[in-house]
């Protein structure tokens, strides 16, 4: 495939289940119990629209993302992002948006990088306290005006297909991107996330609130 393997890069905060996502579109299966590690890297090929697609997903830890915000090789050759929270934790949505946030306004030129915000395990529904963000319907999974797609899901839910729509429809966006890019005559900036010390500033203001909050409870 001409430019190299689609580059998702999956990121959120410890716990939320990115492993189970990731692990869920690739294989179908849910498993409740993963080695803990910095960074997994899976390389496949999938089906896309009746096409063989190669992509390459970077599921980095949650208590790497600071020192991987920093990391100028991996941010550089990024072709999208899904931000994982949990629907169940407060503190991993406000960290979500927080890297919306620092991405959306770091990228400068016409084409940005498609973002998904994904808030797993919704089958919790009894815990939840982040609000209900669609009722996981295909038609519902639409790219919103600010650039970025956001979704519900439950990556231990067999009978649930939103993380494969989602997938689905993140590279289908990463392919419009390249090939817009590839009719541009002018040359682009293959990083426009050119800024991470934003990221991990928000991150550790974060990180402080959320240790005051635990010491005073």
């Amino acid at each position: 495939m001409k430019g190299g393997p689609f580059h998702i890069l999956v990121l959120g905060k410890e716990g939320v289940g990115k492993t189970a996502v990731v692990v869920r579109y690739l294989t179908g299966r849910y498993l409740s119990e993963y080695a803990h590690a910095d960074e997994n890297v899976y390389e496949r090929t999938v089906n896309v629209d009746g096409k063989s697609v190669s992509i390459k997903i970077t599921d980095v830890g949650g208590k790497n993302i600071e020192r991987k915000a920093s990391n100028k090789d991996l941010l550089f050759k990024v072709d999208g992002v899904v931000i994982v929270y949990s629907v169940t934790d407060r503190h991993s949505f406000d960290v979500a948006e927080a890297i919306v946030d620092w991405m959306k306004k770091d990228q400068k030129n016409s084409f940005p990088i498609p973002i998904v915000l994904l808030g797993n395990k919704c089958d919790l529904d009894h815990s939840r306290v982040v609000a209900k963000q669609n009722a996981g319907d295909e038609d519902e999974l639409e790219w919103r005006n600010s650039g970025y797609m956001i979704s519900d899901c439950s990556a231990c839910s067999g009978s649930d297909t939103t993380i494969v729509k989602v997938f689905k429809k993140l590279i289908q966006k990463i392919q419009e991107r390249r090939e817009m890019v590839s009719r541009t005559p002018k040359k682009l900036s293959t990083n426009p996330l050119s800024s991470p010390r934003l990221l991990r500033a928000t991150l550790r203001r974060f990180s402080v609130f959320n240790r005051e909050r635990t010491s005073s409870m």
